[in-house]
């Protein structure tokens, strides 16, 4: 998770031999994250929602996607689990 996100701001993509992370977007509402944690199959971040709402995005490699809950004002752990698949791309969302 990032500074603020509209649909995608923050994305990590599972590279050959390692992840790479993209430059957030503007976005409605207002929240930023940090203490990035990332596995082959995990993330989290702690996030804090200062305005609107926020989630968290994950795509496996099964081609599903998780969709975190919308969480408003506060203080939250945002992550994704992929279970025994790896993560192709995880990110946030917010939303005024």
């Amino acid at each position: 998770m990032s500074r603020r996100a509209v649909t995608t701001s923050i994305a990590a993509a599972f590279l050959v031999g390692g992840l790479a992370t993209a430059a957030p977007a503007s976005a409605a509402g207002s929240y930023s994250c940090g203490n990035w944690k990332m596995k082959v199959n995990t993330w989290s971040a702690s996030c804090k929602v200062k305005s609107g709402q926020a989630r968290a995005v994950t795509d496996c490699s099964n081609g599903k996607t998780i969709y975190g809950k919308w969480v408003g004002r506060g203080q939250w752990r945002f992550g994704g689990d992929c279970g025994k698949y790896f993560i192709v791309a995880h990110t946030t969302q917010g939303r005024g």
